[in-house]
């Protein structure tokens, strides 16, 4: 195999070529320095890294939004969603779509659409901090990088430090691209095989992605496993194929097929989908488990507007659970609707589900919930001054799901190396059990020096204030933190 990484060339496929008319992009590169990859997708403070990272676009579920690596699908099988909270931030291209116009990324991404490509240089970083190390290298076709770090107890309700490690290796060479994951988490509250409650709890996984990305075909598996050391094991695991079977004068014809597994569950779907579009007009439809998927996007003069359904079948986990889960093979879809309008910095944004699917603590099921309804404003634009620059974003949002702020916002101005940045999340609500979720309230600054062009030493204080706080009820976050790195060109 790896001598074909580095014996074939076919024109592989470019971002530019799935951005969707009507659709608000936003594109931009994951900076080694950040925290967390979701910082660059979500302009909001995230969790630790190891710690769930969902996105939650326009305040819809984070199941509502799909997640592609190379070209592949990375919803996890198991749950729906794409956890961030292993993926390292060294330098992908993130483009993000909002709006509900495109066929191409399946039946269920209707709010929106996040495209991780690895882009590999030359460069070496490294970055240090109180209990935390940070470093990556990489050279043309491969990246390796490394990290370990802690900020306490991952719970309020006791004091030890909780520790994350993380070792992933990627190849790349034109279209085809190798990943892989190791990593080790503790954690607190687990059960043992005696339904005996400890604090001592650790998790050991492996993430493997793989894809060939044509600009005719996509081919891709992704695995990914974690065992406990209650003895409690996982994996679950996707083979997926695209081909584009017509592509020419604003016609697009495609099939796609899926293999999911979880546990000895497993489930194939497939679909074919057909887009007109040209500078203006986009019209796409979807055929997938014998329902229409129909999406339309219009664009003109700097005006865009998007409309479109959904679908979204229950993931194997919310219909056959494990051990401490109950099935719930009756599950009924997530079906919905929704439509977006906006220009470059500002977005108006409704989503309607006739049926959703949550957990029910009661009955320690996934149940259906009934319909549920999202809507808001989004502002975002970054504003050129005769001295520096300043980055705004705002979001109101109306939505029926926990957990969803009615207000967040990110305000940051650069200036010769300085940088300052003010994040904020107000009014998430109550909790599952009925505890009010806390604020955040986040003053970061940095200062980068430049001793030649390939060099950056960057100092930086995250949570300037120390404002400590509870990210959801007993899980700790915030608190102020030094860091130092250094990233060089080689």
């Amino acid at each position: 195999m790896f001598a074909l990484l580095f014996s074939i060339t076919i024109e592989a496929k470019e971002i530019e070529e799935v951005v969707v008319v009507g659709a608000y992009v936003a594109e931009d590169i994951a900076e080694p320095t950040e925290d967390n990859i979701l910082e660059t997708i979500q302009p909001t403070k995230t969790f630790m890294l190891g710690g769930f990272n969902g996105i939650q676009l326009s305040g819809t579920d984070t199941k509502h939004t799909g997640v592609f690596k190379n070209g592949v699908p990375v919803n996890d099988p198991s749950s729906g969603w794409y956890d961030f909270g292993h993926d390292l931030s060294t330098g992908q291209k993130v483009t993000v779509i909002t709006g509900a116009n495109s066929v191409r990324f399946g039946s269920g991404s209707m709010a929106g659409v996040v495209l991780l490509e690895d882009n590999f240089g030359r460069s070496l970083f490294t970055q240090i901090a109180e209990d935390e190390t940070k470093a990556m290298v990489e050279y043309d076709y491969f990246q390796i990088a490394y990290y370990k770090g802690t900020q306490g107890s991952v719970k309020s309700t006791n004091t030890e430090n909780d520790w994350y490690e993380n070792k992933t290796f990627k190849a790349g060479y034109d279209i085809f691209n190798i990943e892989l994951i190791d990593y080790y988490y503790e954690y607190d509250t687990c059960y043992d095989s005696n339904f005996a409650v400890s604090d001592d709890c650790s998790v050991e996984g492996e993430k493997l992605n793989v894809s060939i990305d044509h600009d005719r075909f996509t081919l891709g598996y992704t695995n990914n496993k974690s065992t406990h050391n209650t003895g409690y094991d996982m994996e679950s695991d996707r083979t997926y194929a695209d081909i584009t079977l017509v592509d020419m004068l604003g016609h697009e014809l495609g099939i796609s097929g899926q293999k999911e597994t979880y546990g000895e569950r497993e489930r194939e779907t497939y679909s074919a989908y057909y887009i007109w579009s040209n500078d203006n007009v986009s019209v796409g439809y979807r055929y997938e488990e014998d329902e229409h998927i129909v999406r339309l996007g219009l664009e003109n003069d700097g005006l865009r507007f998007s409309v479109g359904n959904s679908y979204r079948l229950p993931n194997l986990y919310e219909q056959f659970g494990d051990s401490w889960v109950s099935a719930n093979p009756d599950l009924l879809p997530e079906q919905g609707y929704g439509a977006e309008i906006g220009n470059d910095w500002v977005s108006l944004y409704y989503y309607e589900f006739s049926e959703g699917i949550d957990f029910d603590m009661n009955s320690y099921s996934y149940v259906n919930t009934g319909s549920y309804i999202s809507k808001g404003i989004r502002f975002q634009n970054e504003i050129s001054l005769d001295k520096g620059s300043l980055f705004v974003y705002s979001e109101f949002t109306d939505s029926d799901k926990l957990r969803v702020p009615d207000y967040r916002t990110k305000v940051s101005y650069k200036y010769l190396g300085f940088n300052v940045e003010y994040l904020g999340e107000f009014d998430k609500g109550a909790d599952f059990d009925g505890r009010e979720i806390d604020d955040v309230n986040t003053f970061n600054i940095s200062f980068s020096w430049y001793p030649d062009f390939a060099t950056e030493i960057k100092i930086e204080v995250e949570d300037l204030l120390d404002n400590k706080y509870e990210f959801i009820p007993d899980y700790n976050s915030g608190g102020r933190r030094l860091k130092l790195s250094f990233n060089t060109i080689l």
